[in-house]
């Protein structure tokens, strides 16, 4: 053997580390605040052996048992069930439902959708009816329901169910509901038109976007000098995308559609609410619409609707001085023109008021 290679191959004595490098006498290995000390070397202690990452853990495990927290107060529909099994042992004819938050809507349908006709889901107000029944969870509270302690109440798996009850309606006649007994016309070029009533039209009734809406089976048929509408009891979606049961009765110009009830019970007053289908007045582009309320021929109220108005409440007093007990009560509706003007009314004849307004 060489003597180069004698002296590679033969171990020597171990270098001596630095002074500086060697751990204090009687310290643990690891003692040093900054450095991980080794046998032969001392290495510095990674990034992420620090206390933020023990805060980041701790916020990770934070959030996981918040979902678990939400989750687990999430209703299901066993409880939605529960609590509409209490309203529908407890329900009448003439009630109405509501749910808060407005967002829990779709899941007052699904369960109760069977008693909620369209004259309680496109209801204007409360009046026509004895008494309401309010679903809401997470503590919120329905706008439509009175400012006073219900007169029922229960929590069944989180739900709270109120019902509150009314004095007799003052509402005697509803003029949605009597339509078929009414007539309509519509004047062009100075000429009345008279429109027949449709009891089963054929065709489409679809609705919605892009289709206005639902043309209803049972309707009032117009057409005369190229000119074609109709006037019927449909739901419209309002200004604010909520639905709402009343009389299509577009304007098509200056000259008006007309819808005359006979010899009807005239009442204290005539409450109507009128509005346009949502995508003809979103824009607030449209030109005013006038609607003139008459009695036996003389005029008793002329309101102005604007884009923007939404569903809006009118009111007019029928009980002046010597003013007669039945009467005919005619509803002419007129634009500057008929560019998407659907406006769509709903109107009630009451003989008094309530003893607290819902």
């Amino acid at each position: 053997m060489s003597s180069d290679e004698s002296r590679t191959s033969s171990p020597g004595p171990a270098k001596a580390l630095p002074v500086s490098a060697r751990a204090p006498e009687g310290a643990p290995p690891n003692s040093g605040s900054g450095s991980l000390s080794t046998i032969s070397t001392s290495l510095p202690v990674p990034r992420w052996a620090s206390a933020y990452w023990l805060a980041f853990l701790g916020l990770a495990v934070a959030e996981v048992l918040a979902l678990w927290v939400r989750q687990s107060r999430v209703l299901n529909d066993d409880d939605y069930r529960a609590a509409s099994a209490v309203v529908r042992e407890g329900y009448a004819t003439n009630d109405a439902i509501t749910i808060a938050p407005d967002w829990a809507d779709p899941l007052l349908r699904l369960h109760l959708g069977d008693r909620m006709g369209s004259k309680v889901s496109g209801r204007t107000d409360l009046s026509p009816f004895d008494r309401l029944w309010v679903l809401s969870i997470r503590g919120a509270r329905s706008p439509e329901a009175p400012r006073r302690a219900p007169d029922f109440q229960q929590v069944v798996n989180g739900i709270t169910i109120e019902r509150y009850d009314f004095a007799p309606s003052p509402v005697v006649l509803d003029l949605v509901d009597i339509l078929p007994t009414a007539s309509v016309e519509m004047t062009l070029q100075g000429e009345q038109i008279p429109c027949p009533l449709r009891e089963r039209v054929p065709g489409a009734q679809r609705g919605g976007l892009f289709f206005g809406p639902a043309a209803p089976r049972q309707r009032f048929v117009c057409d005369g000098h190229n000119v074609s509408t109709w006037v019927g009891a449909t739901v419209i979606e309002d200004l604010h995308t909520q639905p709402r049961r009343c009389i299509l009765q577009r304007a098509l110009g200056p000259e008006p559609v007309s819808v005359t009830y006979r010899d009807v019970h005239l009442g204290r007053e005539l409450v109507l609410y009128a509005g346009l289908f949502y995508i003809d007045e979103r824009d607030l582009n449209g030109v005013p619409i006038e609607i003139r309320v008459l009695v036996n021929g003389q005029q008793q109220a002329l309101w102005t609707h604007n884009d923007g108005d939404g569903m809006k409440r009118y009111r007019v007093n029928l009980q002046k001085q010597g003013a007669p007990a039945r009467g005919d009560l005619r509803i002419d509706v007129s634009a500057p023109d008929g560019i998407k003007r659907s406006l769509c009314w709903s109107g009630t004849i009451r003989d008094a008021e309530r003893r607290e307004a819902p």
